[in-house]
């Protein structure tokens, strides 16, 4: 692909024979799914618009960098280690045509948290291996996924998968473990607390303001998952079942990582400029996505998006979501303005507060 000026004008010529219409309807379909979120404002064109992207890289000299979540990632690696795609699922079926288009566009990504949370749960030793699929799958064969993603292949071989590293991918991330303890907690709140789903949302915001640390995400994470109008299945698998309480701590623990995918995007977005990227979270989990949209919202509508407020009205009745969204930025504008000396837990605070928030899932009966 080679861009040029002329006449203040910017044109795009992509290499003979460049599929540009295939790539054209990945993009729309990935759009059309909802299963991305932007941490930079869209070109008037459209997020993925094929001559904007290459504007961004050749001109302004930003990288386009997908987040895919660890769904995605593991659905990515099946198909280099399997040689085909199984569609039989829409999340498989957003793997295909995401990893298709990054290729088209020689676009990045950066799976690092997927990879940790694999390791967490499954061990180092299978972490190591989906990531030496992945690689097979992220190197350059854009020709073969689209073929694939179009439907005018069956099979593809990636070749052999990638060397294997040495991180240790099991070792528990500290950003992870905290966001476990607001996990709990907000776990913690719908098992035993009020029934009013405000008063709940609230409760979580004063205890991470006054206890804890005040993890944006997460509460973010919470205002989907209190809302009484909020589509909140699976953010917090088996929860309330009956017997087989470990599974509810699974599941909880399940919430805590995306959570982490989430607090990651925020990271990454907060260093973007300087390091010259413009990154998209994806997840085949449309609420996860959906909660990602709020997260770099303001208290006021602007450049096109609309205030937290208004995104949360989405969840809870005008009225509720604007008292959540003033009392979010309420509590963040007066940390920052504080002049009160930052506590310094004690170095077992988080053990402690993990082994009581299990505990209380754990014992829980309907």
């Amino acid at each position: 692909m080679k861009g040029s000026r002329m006449e203040a004008r910017y044109i795009v010529r992509f290499e003979d024979g460049f599929p540009r219409s295939d790539v054209e309807a990945l993009g729309r379909e990935l759009i059309e799914g909802g299963v991305l979120a932007p941490g930079f404002i869209p070109p008037s064109v459209g997020l993925l618009n094929l001559d904007a992207i290459v504007y961004a890289k050749d001109e302004q000299g930003y990288d386009t960098v997908f987040l895919p979540d660890r769904n995605l990632v593991s659905r990515m690696a099946r198909v280099a280690r399997d040689g085909h795609a199984d569609l039989q699922d829409k999340t498989s079926r957003t793997a295909l045509a995401l990893m298709a288009f990054a290729q088209a566009l020689n676009l990045d990504f950066e799976p690092g948290v997927a990879f940790h949370e694999l390791g967490a749960i499954s061990g180092n030793q299978v972490a190591h291996e989906e990531l030496a699929w992945f690689r097979a799958a992220d190197k350059a064969a854009a020709r073969d996924w689209i073929a694939v993603a179009a439907g005018q292949k069956a099979r593809v071989d990636l070749g052999a998968p990638a060397e294997q590293g040495d991180q240790d991918f099991a070792l528990p991330l500290r950003r992870w473990r905290r966001n476990y303890v607001v996990a709990l907690k907000i776990a913690e709140l719908e098992l035993y607390g009020t029934h009013k789903p405000l008063e709940r949302a609230v409760a979580l915001l004063d205890w991470m303001y006054e206890d804890f640390i005040f993890a944006g995400p997460a509460a973010a994470f919470a205002t989907m998952y209190f809302g009484p109008k909020a589509p909140k299945r699976g953010l917090f698998k088996r929860l309330r079942t009956p017997t087989e309480r470990e599974e509810a701590v699974a599941g909880v623990q399940n919430a805590a990582w995306d959570m982490t995918h989430l607090s990651d995007f925020v990271r990454r977005v907060a260093g973007a400029e300087q390091e010259r990227r413009r990154y998209v979270f994806a997840s085949g989990d449309l609420s996860l996505v959906r909660i990602a949209t709020t997260l770099l919202l303001q208290p006021q509508p602007a450049d096109g998006w609309p205030s937290l407020g208004q995104a949360l009205a989405e969840w809870w009745s005008e009225k509720d979501a604007q008292r959540l969204a003033n009392a979010m930025f309420e509590r963040v504008d007066h940390l920052q303005a504080s002049d009160r000396p930052l506590p310094n837990p004690s170095p077992d605070l988080v053990d402690r507060l993990l082994a009581a928030g299990e505990a209380r899932v754990r014992d829980w009966r309907p």
